[in-house]
């Protein structure tokens, strides 16, 4: 029989020097596409790639009105998030609910933010639809993880109102 691999938790402090709430940020900050992940009609997992951006406390991202992806949230607001990894060894898993943005204000901040982000950082959301929704995804579980030195860590934790972080324990 072969020994598991233990990945440790992170020390409940301080992740490579920072605090986790800095690291998920700087985490979020740094990537611009993200897996997300939806429940079809017929109880499968469906997962795609999408551009977003991170503004407050929250992820956006736009999707066709006319979209698998769309028709999922409608249905069952539960989606699982990863980013990270590809150019890091650190990454988020993130269990959040997405709705859409429905308040016209909001649509023309996020629009900006989204354009300015395009000019920088090649932020280029191209739906297939020219009927297309602003999605919000609002993080409750995040579970990073951290493979900077070996063996790795990982930390999973609560997201509480204004991106405080609470562990989880098991």
């Amino acid at each position: 029989m072969t020994p598991s691999r233990h990945i440790p938790s992170i020390a409940p402090d301080t992740v490579g020097g920072l605090d986790p709430r800095a690291m998920c940020l700087e985490i979020l900050d740094e990537n611009r596409i993200m897996s997300i992940g939806t429940v079809r009609s017929d109880g499968w997992p469906h997962v795609t790639q999408v551009n977003y951006l991170r503004l407050d406390h929250a992820l956006y991202f736009v999707v066709s009105r006319d979209s698998q992806k769309f028709a999922n949230i409608d249905r069952d607001p539960r989606v699982s998030i990863a980013l990270g990894g590809i150019q890091s060894p650190r990454g988020l898993s993130i269990a959040a609910r997405a709705m859409e943005v429905r308040d016209g204000e909001r649509i023309k901040q996020l629009n900006r933010a989204m354009q300015a982000r395009s000019k920088s950082a090649a932020f280029a959301p191209h739906p297939s639809s020219p009927l297309v929704a602003i999605m919000e995804a609002r993080p409750e579980i995040i579970s990073l993880v951290d493979y900077t030195k070996p063996p790795g860590a990982r930390r999973l934790m609560r997201v509480i109102e204004d991106w405080r972080l609470e562990p989880v324990t098991n």
